[in-house]
C-alpha cells in the first residue's frame, strides 16, 4: 500500500492540489505564441540578424516571494528565462569569436560551425575549471554540520537533516555572486538535484544547498536589452580577493592544472592544441583529435615521472583519491550516500556502519588490499576505469573476498540486493568524469545548451502575454508531478515549458526536495542522458496519459511530429467516450486548429537530455540493434504521418497540413544555417568532436555495458534502479549511461546533466 505521508504532507498536498486544479479553470491555454506578436510567424529559416535585440516586455513591481505552495513561480520563470537568454548571447559571442584559443576558420568555411563549437567546449572546459576554484571558496560549514560527513554519522538520524534543516547563506550569496560562465556551471550542477545532493554532504556544503538560485538579484544584473550581466561591485571585488582569479575568463591566460595520478606532482597543460600548419587537413585532424586539455584525445606527459596523462587516467586518478578520503576521513564514496528513493538512508534495524548495505563499496576498498591508494597509484599504467570494473566483478564472484568484505555481518557470503545497486551506482560517476564532482560538468552543460536555444528561439521572454503563460507550465508542471507520482514505474517526459517548470523549481534545492518527496515520495531526479528511443516511446505514453487524464493538450504544439504522436488518441475509442472532453476542454480532433506547426519553435518534447546509443543492442529492439530499431522508429513515423495528412484532407484542409520538408535549414546557435534532411525533435543534438557528449557507444562507456558482473541480476534490477523505486532496467547505475529500457525519469541518479524525464 501507498506511503501516504505525514499528516502535515497531506494536508499541503491537498492544499497544492486544490489551489492548482483552482487555477487551471482560468489557464485554459490559448495557442502558444512562440515569439512576440511582431514575428509569431513561426518559421525554422531565420535571418542571419536573429540575435538582434529586443526589449523586453515592461514588467514593474516584481515580486520574488517564495510560493507558500512550495511550486516555482512565475517571476522566477521569467528571472530564468532572462538568465537563458543571457547564456544565449555568451554562446553565440564565444562561437563567433574568431581567433579565439588560436582557433581559426580560415578558408574552410566547411568546418565553420564545428570551429564555433570547437572554441565554445574550450571556454565551457575553462568555466568549469575556474567554478571549481569558486566552489572551495564556499562556506565548508555550518551550526548543523561543523564537519564533513563520515561514514559512522549514518548510525545516527544527522544525515536525514541534510536537505531540509539549516541556514543558506542569505544576502551574502549576492557578494559572491560570480561571472556569467561560472554562474553558468553552477546552474548546470544544481539542474542534476542528486548529484547536486551527494556532493554537497561529501563536501560538507550545507549552507550553498539551502542557498537557492538569487533570482532578484540576477534578475537585476542582466540588462532588459542587450543581456549583458553586470552583477554588483562587491562581486568583483569579492571575485578577485577569493579566486585570485580575472573576473573575465578571455583574460585568464592560464594553463590548465592538474595533478599527476601516480605522483601527484602538480604539472600545467595547455587547454586545447590547434594545428600549427594550415590546410584542411591539420585543422580537421585538429577538431577530431585535439591533445589539448578539451579534447577527447588528451595527451600530457608528468616530467616527474613520466606518466601518460589521459582522461582515462585521470578518471581512475579520482577514483584513487575518493578510496583515499574514504580509507583516512571515512568520507563515502561517491553514490553510496543516497538510497534507490534519492533520500539519505540509515542504517537499517539490526544493523551497523559494518554491514550497512549501501556502503558495500567502502567496505571494499577499506578492505582489499588491491584498492588501497598506494596499490593503484604504483599500477596505474595498467589501470582504466574498465579494469577497476573488472576488479569488482572478481570480488562480487569470489566467496573468500565476498565474507572478507562482509565480516561484520551474520551471512558473511550474502550480498545484498542494496549492495549490489551501490557498486552499480559507484562506478557511474567515473565513466566519464575526471571532476572533483559527481559528474563531468562539461558535457552537463554542453547537453543543456540545446534546451537554451530553444527558449531563445520560442522567446516566451518577450512576449506580452509572458506572466499568463508562466502561470499556465507551473499547472501543467504540477500535474506532470502528479503523473508520475501516480505512474511510479512509468517514465514521464516533459515537455518544454513543463521542463523551463521544472528547472526552475531545481534552482531551490531545499524546497524542491521537500515537495518532491511529499508528492512522490522520492526525490525526483532529472538525467540528461537520454537513449533517444526511450524519450520517443516515454513522450508517447506521457502524451496519452496527460490528455486522457486532463482532457487538455499536453503537447501544445501541431507540428508534424506532434501530430503523429497524438494520432493513435484521435483513433482511440476510449478517447471519443471521454468525460473530460467538454467544449471548455480540449477537443483532440480540432487541437491543431490554432496551435503552432513549426517543428523547431514548437514547445513540444523536450530532448537536451537525448543521447545516441550507437552500437547498442536494447530492451525496446532486443533483436537487433540501433540501426535497426532506429529504421523501424522512421517506418512507424511515416505510417502515423500519412494519418496525419489524411485527415487534413478528409477535412478540407491539405495545404494545413504540417510539413516535414521546410525544415531543411535550421539556424544554430550561432547565427548560421546548419542542413538537416528532417528534423526529428527528440534526436540528439551534434556537437564538435564526433558528437562526444551526445553519443554514447557500446562497451565501457555506459548501460549495462558498465555493470560489474553480479550486480546486473535479477534480483538487482527489477523494481529498483539507481534513482528510483520500481523502475525496469539498470540505466545510469549500470554504469553511467543508461541504455536500459525505463532506465530514466523513474529511476534517474547516474552520470550526468540536466535534462529531462520524469521520475526519480
Amino acid at each position: 500500500m501507498r506511503d501516504k505521508g505525514t499528516p502535515e504532507q497531506q494536508a499541503a498536498n491537498q492544499q497544492r492540489k486544490a489551489e492548482i486544479e483552482e487555477r487551471s479553470v482560468f489557464l485554459e491555454p490559448p495557442p502558444y505564441s512562440p515569439q512576440s506578436p511582431v514575428i509569431s510567424r513561426a518559421s525554422s529559416v531565420i535571418t542571419k540578424t536573429e540575435h538582434t535585440v529586443q526589449a523586453s516586455p515592461v514588467l514593474q513591481h516584481l515580486d520574488f516571494t517564495p510560493s507558500p505552495l512550495e511550486l516555482p513561480t512565475a517571476i522566477e520563470c521569467i528571472a530564468h528565462l532572462k538568465l537563458l537568454h543571457a547564456f544565449a548571447k555568451l554562446r553565440h559571442e564565444i562561437g563567433n569569436r574568431e581567433g579565439l584559443f588560436g582557433i581559426d576558420i580560415g578558408a574552410k568555411p566547411d568546418l565553420a560551425e564545428r570551429i564555433r563549437e570547437k572554441r565554445w567546449t574550450v571556454f565551457v572546459t575553462k568555466a568549469v575549471d575556474r567554478f571549481a576554484i569558486w566552489w572551495e571558496t564556499l562556506p565548508k560549514t555550518s551550526h548543523l554540520f561543523p564537519m564533513p560527513i563520515r561514514t559512522s554519522d549514518f548510525e545516527s538520524m544527522k544525515p536525514t537533516r541534510f536537505p531540509e534543516e539549516g541556514d543558506g547563506m542569505g544576502d551574502n550569496i549576492i557578494s559572491a555572486l560570480p561571472p556569467l560562465d561560472v554562474l553558468m556551471v553552477w546552474h548546470a550542477y544544481m539542474l542534476n538535484p542528486r548529484l547536486y545532493l551527494e556532493d554537497c554532504m561529501r563536501m560538507n556544503k550545507h549552507k550553498i544547498w539551502h542557498t537557492p538560485f538569487p533570482w532578484e538579484t540576477i534578475y537585476s544584473a542582466i540588462d532588459d536589452a542587450t543581456f549583458t550581466y553586470s552583477p554588483p561591485e562587491t562581486a568583483i571585488t569579492t571575485w578577485g580577493k577569493s579566486t585570485y582569479l580575472p573576473w573575465n575568463s578571455l583574460d585568464d591566460e592560464n594553463l590548465k592544472s592538474l595533478t599527476c595520478p601516480k605522483c601527484t606532482r602538480a604539472i600545467t597543460v595547455p587547454w586545447t592544441a590547434p594545428a600549427t600548419t594550415g590546410g584542411s587537413e591539420a585543422l580537421e585532424s585538429y577538431l577530431s583529435r585535439d591533445i589539448g586539455f578539451a579534447g577527447e584525445n588528451f595527451q600530457g606527459i608528468c616530467p616527474a615521472c613520466g606518466l601518460l596523462i589521459t582522461h582515462e587516467k585521470l578518471r581512475v586518478g579520482k577514483f584513487i583519491d575518493d578510496v583515499h578520503a574514504m580509507c583516512l576521513y571515512s568520507r563515502p564514496m561517491l553514490g553510496t550516500i543516497l538510497a534507490t528513493n534519492g533520500v539519505p538512508p540509515m542504517t537499517s534495524s539490526g544493523k551497523k556502519i559494518s554491514t550497512h548495505d549501501p556502503f558495500f563499496p567502502n567496505r571494499i576498498v577499506q578492505t582489499l588490499y588491491e584498492f588501497r591508494p598506494i596499490t593503484l597509484r604504483s599500477n596505474i599504467e595498467k589501470l582504466s576505469i574498465p579494469v577497476l570494473k573488472s576488479r569488482f566483478q572478481g570480488v562480487m564472484i569470489s566467496p573468500s573476498q565476498v565474507k572478507a568484505v562482509n565480516s561484520g555481518q551474520y551471512k558473511q557470503d550474502f550480498v545484498a540486493k542494496e549492495s549490489k545497486i551501490a557498486v552499480r551506482k559507484m562506478l557511474s560517476h567515473y565513466w566519464d568524469n575526471s571532476s572533483p564532482f559527481g559528474l563531468d560538468l562539461v558535457g552537463a552543460i554542453l547537453r543543456q545548451g540545446s534546451f537554451v536555444q530553444k527558449m531563445r528561439k520560442i522567446d516566451w521572454l518577450h512576449s506580452p502575454a509572458a506572466m499568463s503563460t508562466m502561470q499556465r507550465l507551473i499547472v501543467k508542471y504540477h500535474r506532470f508531478v502528479r503523473i508520475i507520482a501516480e505512474n511510479p514505474k512509468r517514465i514521464a517526459v516533459p515537455t518544454l515549458d513543463i521542463d523551463l517548470a521544472w528547472h526552475t523549481h531545481q534552482l531551490t534545492p531545499r524546497i524542491y526536495f521537500r515537495y518532491t518527496v511529499s508528492e512522490t515520495k522520492k526525490f525526483l531526479n532529472h538525467d540528461d542522458k537520454i537513449p533517444e528511443f526511450s524519450l520517443h516511446n516515454s513522450f508517447q505514453w506521457t502524451s496519452t496519459a496527460y490528455e486522457k487524464k486532463y482532457g487538455q493538450p499536453y503537447s501544445e504544439c501541431a507540428c508534424w511530429y506532434c501530430e503523429c504522436t497524438r494520432e493513435p488518441l484521435r483513433s482511440s475509442f476510449t478517447n471519443r467516450i471521454n468525460p473530460l472532453r467538454s467544449p471548455k476542454a480540449y477537443d483532440v480532433d480540432n487541437v491543431s486548429e490554432t496551435l503552432p506547426k513549426d517543428v523547431v519553435t514548437g514547445p513540444h518534447v523536450s530532448a537536451h537530455n537525448a543521447v545516441k546509443m550507437e552500437g547498442h543492442t536494447t530492451m525496446f529492439a532486443p533483436q537487433g540493434t540501433w540501426a535497426q530499431h532506429r529504421r523501424r522508429e522512421f517506418e512507424e513515423l511515416d505510417l502515423r504521418y500519412a494519418k496525419v495528412c489524411k485527415r487534413y484532407q478528409k477535412k478540407k484542409k491539405g495545404d494545413e497540413t504540417p510539413s516535414r520538408d521546410n525544415d531543411a535549414y535550421i539556424y544554430g546557435a550561432y547565427g548560421y544555417p546548419m542542413y538537416y534532411p528532417v528534423f526529428i525533435p527528440y534526436y540528439a543534438e551534434p556537437t564538435s568532436e564526433g558528437d562526444r557528449y551526445t553519443t554514447v557507444n557500446g562497451g565501457g562507456g555506459g548501460g549495462c555495458g558498465g555493470c560489474a558482473a553480479g550486480t546486473c541480476s535479477g534480483g538487482a534490477t527489477l523494481g529498483s534502479c539507481a534513482g528510483g523505486v520500481g523502475t525496469p532496467g539498470c540505466k545510469a547505475s549500470c554504469g553511467g549511461h543508461g541504455d536500459a529500457s525505463g532506465g530514466c525519469g523513474t529511476c534517474g541518479g547516474g552520470g550526468g546533466g540536466c535534462g529531462g524525464c520524469g521520475g526519480g
